[in-house]
């Protein structure tokens, strides 16, 4: 009878050990890369669909997620440089205006920093491509 028990107990440890392995496979991946390679690869094909098909939404939805991914002691620079030029309905504005304030802080900080991409943003790199070959 005792065997039974601790067979039981067994198998239920396992089971449970094997649902925790299958809840984190299922939990989706963050996406890490430099400030750079973000702009690469977001910003800039969202200003060229903005620029050549007139859709600003891509290069909205990326510019107001983009304060969230600054240093905490710059948040609220970036973020106010950002409303500003979406304010002004300018947003193609804020990368120069952004590169004109932060250039040497950049070089010294910012380079090789990883930031997260926030997941909701993800998709934008293949729906743009798409959009932008049309």
């Amino acid at each position: 009878m005792q065997r039974y028990v601790c067979l039981i107990g067994i198998l239920s440890l396992l089971f449970c050990s094997v649902a925790l392995v299958a809840q984190k496979t299922n939990k989706s991946k963050t996406v890490e890369m430099t400030l750079h390679d973000f702009m690469e690869d977001y910003t800039k094909p969202a200003t060229k669909l903005y620029d050549k098909k007139g859709n600003v939404d891509y290069l909205n939805k990326i510019l107001e997620k983009v304060p969230d991914m600054a240093p905490e002691s710059d948040k609220a620079d970036w973020k106010e440089i950002i409303d500003s030029k979406l304010a002004q309905g300018k947003p193609e504005d804020t990368c120069k205006s952004c590169h004109t304030k932060f250039k040497k802080d950049y070089k010294k900080n910012y380079r090789k920093k990883l930031i997260v991409v926030p997941e909701d943003l993800l998709s934008f790199r293949k729906e743009m491509k798409e959009l932008l070959k049309k």
